[in-house]
């Protein structure tokens, strides 16, 4: 997982142990299947060919189950969330996600907000209507993204809207957030066709039979993030 962005996963006061949504989920996963389960912190655009290349075995870094993704990621539901623009406090830009057109808008590099919501956003309300693009101000994390919003070097910042609403109530003189779009399935990833796969989807089932599934989403305010059941997602026509 890229340890970049709270509430999912992100670093301790310690700066080495990985904590959030994510960290506990994986550790959970470990837990029912009796395995040791190590987190690696990995560049977000690098973990699709780390998992090709098996130098991981999965990823848990809430990553939506695109097709391009479904190609080559056995992927399992686990949480469902969308995305959220954040601006400067008090909006004095007026922004929302329909008049981006023109400005400068932060987003993760390789993330679904960079590679899809984003431009669909300017193709739709600008692009279509003759006005200016969105400049998309493509970053290594959401972190990144949030510290230049904070600092006035972007208009705003679209990204995944838990870690938006997580920074927002850590620095609300500085940040606001603005609704939810696009609420989608967030996924675990695993290689095409691993052998892990049926294990970490029963392993899935097991905890959210339990209630450790809840417990850990509403450890990090994430109660109304939870997904019915660990599907295997397959890609839509």
């Amino acid at each position: 997982m890229n340890v970049s962005s709270a509430p999912g996963k992100f670093y301790a006061t310690d700066n080495t142990t990985v904590i959030g949504l994510n960290a506990d989920l994986a550790r959970a996963i470990g837990r029912v299947l009796d395995i040791s389960v190590e987190i690696q912190d990995v560049q977000f655009d690098g973990i699709i060919p780390g998992l090709s290349a098996e130098r991981f075995d999965m990823t848990i870094a809430s990553m939506a189950a695109t097709a391009p993704r479904l190609e080559v990621l056995d992927m399992i539901r686990y949480g469902e969330w969308g995305s959220s623009l954040a601006v400067a406090k008090g909006n004095p830009l007026g922004l929302t996600a329909e008049t981006l057109c023109g400005h400068r808008i932060a987003v993760q590099q390789a993330s679904i907000q960079a590679d899809k919501r984003l431009p669909d956003l300017s193709a739709a309300h600008c692009e279509a209507a003759g006005l200016p693009k969105i400049e998309a101000v493509v970053l290594p994390s959401q972190n990144d993204a949030v510290l230049q919003l904070a600092s006035g070097r972007v208009d705003g910042v679209f990204a995944d809207t838990p870690v938006l609403a997580y920074a927002t109530v850590q620095q609300p003189d500085k940040l606001e957030l603005g609704a939810e779009l696009n609420r989608s399935p967030v996924s675990i990833g695993l290689p095409k066709d691993s052998e892990l796969t049926p294990a970490v989807q029963a392993a899935m089932q097991v905890l959210m039979d339990s209630p450790t599934y809840a417990e850990i989403f509403a450890k990090w305010g994430l109660a109304d993030a939870v997904t019915a059941e660990p599907t295997l997602e397959v890609p839509t026509p």
